[in-house]
């Protein structure tokens, strides 16, 4: 059956409601009015290049009956070319100010153009109503000198101090940082789309040099949308990120359809898509390969809790394919302003550190609550610990102090977080070197109510002894299957555990 997604002047997103994760059962044929244009396998087709207000047969074969639909490209109010207002396309010369020109010079209901070409830019600045589309070809390259980049205030006070916005955010806190390659700034009904490429010159940059150290700001990302909505991102490759790639923050619905996200494998922080205190948020058909974690979704430091009080929620990962990341799809660990309501279906995830991951600490508050996780359908290869819940996760500065580390019960108070009403239903997973579940919450604040139900996990012949997240005082057993330490409403039904040399399950103080 073919879902469209979205449709756009240029072209449109489709997505093929398969059985399975990610790729499609056997490879398919993608016609458009009788000519075949693509083979994949792919579960969601970016297809572009397309003229507008056009109507178009198209026909997916070989995935058993035949799947068609007749779709009709948007009308196209203002086609703006950024070449007409001289931008060069050549690599070389500075192209920002032409493409400003084109963007701010353009209607509400315009697309700019960029055909291929290289274009070196230092920042381009969204407008409301104003698309870009990025032609098959087109790479936007961010300058990567720290000395021609812009710096954006994380926490812009206002004349006479009473207020303040925030523009910018570091690993949860309002810190100025390195204008983004493409920056929101409370934007509203902006499309970002086509087969081109986003380069954010992470690797020229020398921005790996000392990567905890603020150099003047923090590192940029290749997007980062603050205070948007209606905004979404499709067919892209996003690549060579200084830090995270796709960074949305306080910005509500939201979509992101067959993107491209590399990293270089060892590149610091460099994550897939980050949205931090964003509602209604849809991630289809994406494909991640990234220096640290493919998705993490977080809400804020303990800080911006008590400011600006906005929890991520309604957050939709499908069709996905997550590759050699630090996590496949993480909760945490700023999340300070909680996070609720996450489904995750249909996902591959191959040669993580970990599948799912919650991490968290006391310190982050009591309004950080994870509510209400499922993850649905999903299969993993070689991933070394599927699930993973870590309520003593050592970062910042006071990671390993004795507030955060204590393995003892302290009070409950207001720095008290929770994570509770998590279901797993339907993995398989293949290959676990490490664990399947590790679960270890506070003794003061307990994880609650975790389902596990119909699933597969099949263990490697060479197992690893390791902790399965980061916490002094680690927790090292042979064999590990399943570990619940402080866990209240653990259900366990209809799985299976295969291999050998598993212990299948070790609880300690679980009720």
């Amino acid at each position: 059956m073919l879902n469209v997604l979205t449709t756009t002047p240029f072209g449109f997103v489709l997505e093929l409601e398969q059985d399975g994760c990610f790729f499609t059962p056997q490879p398919y044929t993608l016609l458009v009015n009788g000519t075949p244009r693509l083979t994949g396998s792919d579960p969601v087709i970016s297809l572009f290049g397309l003229r507008p207000d056009t109507e178009y047969r198209v026909e997916v074969r070989g995935l058993g009956e035949p799947a068609a639909a007749v779709i009709r490209t948007e009308r196209c109010g203002f086609a703006i070319h950024i070449k007409d207002y001289n931008a060069a396309g050549d690599g070389i010369r500075n192209d920002t100010a032409a493409i400003h020109a084109a963007i701010y010079s353009a209607p509400p209901g315009s697309v700019v153009i960029f055909p291929r070409g290289e274009y070196l830019v230092e920042h381009i600045f969204l407008k409301s109503g104003v698309d870009l589309y990025l032609e098959e070809g087109a790479v936007v390259r961010q300058n990567p000198n720290r000395d021609a980049l812009a710096i954006v205030k994380g926490y812009q006070k206002s004349y006479d101090y009473t207020d303040a916005v925030i523009n910018a955010s570091w690993e949860g806190n309002p810190l100025d940082c390195f204008c983004s390659l493409i920056y929101g700034k409370d934007v509203r009904q902006v499309r970002i789309y086509g087969n081109g490429v986003l380069n954010g010159g992470g690797m020229e940059g020398g921005w790996w040099n000392e990567p905890k150290k603020k150099n003047r700001a923090f590192r940029p990302r290749n997007i980062s949308l603050v205070n948007c909505s209606d905004i979404a991102v499709c067919g892209l490759t996003s690549r060579n990120s200084a830090a995270w790639n796709i960074h949305p923050l306080y910005s509500n619905n939201l979509s992101f359809y067959g993107l491209t996200i590399q990293s270089d494998p060892h590149s610091p922080n460099t994550d897939g898509l980050n949205p931090e205190s964003c509602e209604n948020v849809q991630i289809v058909g994406c494909r991640f390969q990234v220096g640290d974690d493919c998705i993490a979704i977080k809400s804020g430091k303990l800080f911006l809790s008590r400011r600006h009080l906005r929890p991520s929620r309604g957050i939709a990962v499908r069709r996905c394919l997550m590759e050699e990341g630090h996590g496949g799809v993480v909760i945490g660990s700023e999340i300070s302003c909680g996070v609720q309501n996450v489904l995750v279906e249909n996902c591959l995830f191959r040669r993580t550190d970990r599948g799912f991951r919650i991490k968290t600490r006391r310190g982050r508050g009591s309004t950080s609550v994870v509510d209400g996780v499922r993850f649905s359908h999903v299969k993993m290869e070689q991933v070394s610990h599927c699930f993973v819940v870590n309520m003593f996760y050592h970062c910042d500065p006071d990671g390993h102090s004795d507030l955060v580390q204590c393995k003892d019960a302290l009070p409950a108070g207001p720095e008290t977080p929770a994570v509770q009403n998590i279901t797993l239903s339907g993995i398989c997973a293949d290959g676990i070197a490490g664990s399947a579940v590790f679960l270890y919450g506070l003794p003061e604040s307990p994880i609650r109510n975790v389902k596990i139900e119909n699933s597969r996990f099949r263990f490697a012949e060479q197992r690893l002894l390791e902790c399965p997240d980061m916490m002094d005082d680690p927790v090292l057993i042979p064999n590990l299957g399943i570990y619940a330490r402080h866990v209240r409403g653990l259900t366990f039904k209809n799985n299976q555990m295969e291999g050998t040399h598993v212990d299948e399950i070790e609880r300690e103080e679980k009720a």
